[in-house]
């Protein structure tokens, strides 16, 4: 069973774990991921590239809207220039497995580069905010003490300064089963500066689902998630009964 790493019951900013292997992942992360409850049932279907959303303006996802992509002098050139708000899923993502944890990859609107466990090159785009704001997020805490891919993916600033000290303290990184998956999005508002991203993950069938925002700045050419001033990379979990206003979207 799992349970909870301190005794604090906000309810939601935790990071849950399965083994005291990894208690060092303490409270002040502000995580919203939870392990899996262990009934994984409904995640043996498969990626879901389609749902439910709420109803948004804009056309449905696709690749561009007649604008020829911007390289960033980096050999990064994503090909995907459509600036409305996805009411679907992509329909081009595969998904990497990164320790235990199944993260989106857009042919379109990337991660188009991947240097280790840090990924980056996103179309300037709302599924290339959705890319970031998922893959920044598991990425820079799925490897801690490792703190780089932090470092590399969020904002500089005090809140991911804290941050990575607390990351530095984590003893080996996360195991199999211990962070829940993704499950669901919305895009909460976009702009080309900033982009807020409500992620859902956990499971709809375990009754296990939250939801979190987490926000992305466009900055030096990429996506780069912003570190809230109260710590973590997100903003406090809230429970959610199912995924109704969200898009479904999920790798296993």
């Amino acid at each position: 069973m799992a349970k909870r790493t301190t005794g604090d019951e906000d309810g939601g900013n935790r990071l849950f774990i399965a083994s005291a292997a990894i208690i060092l992942i303490v409270v002040l992360l502000g995580v919203f991921v939870v392990v899996t409850s262990g009934d994984d049932k409904d995640n043996a279907a498969g990626p879901q590239p389609t749902g439910s959303s709420t109803p948004t303006s804009g056309a449905q996802s696709g690749a561009g809207d007649g604008q020829p992509p911007a390289p960033d002098g980096n050999g990064c050139t994503p090909t995907d220039t459509n600036k409305s708000v996805p009411t679907t899923a992509p329909d081009d993502v595969t998904w990497d497995l990164v320790n235990t944890v199944a993260l989106p990859r857009s042919k379109s609107a990337g991660p188009l580069k991947i240097d280790g466990k840090t990924a980056s090159c996103y179309a300037h785009t709302p599924r290339g905010a959705l890319m970031a704001a998922a893959n920044g997020f598991y990425r820079s805490i799925l490897v801690a003490p490792d703190v780089a891919p932090l470092r590399a993916q969020a904002l500089p600033g005090p809140a991911r300064d804290a941050l990575e000290q607390q990351l530095k303290k984590v003893n080996q990184p996360v195991q199999s089963g211990q962070m829940a998956q993704i499950a669901g999005f919305r895009i909460v508002s976009y702009t080309d500066a900033t982009t807020v991203v409500s992620l859902v993950n956990g499971s709809e069938t375990a009754h296990s689902l939250k939801s979190s925002d987490i926000t992305v700045q466009w900055s030096g050419g990429d996506w780069k998630i912003v570190p809230p001033p109260t710590g973590g990379l997100n903003t406090p979990g809230i429970q959610l009964t199912s995924l109704d206003g969200y898009i479904r979207f999920g790798g296993v």
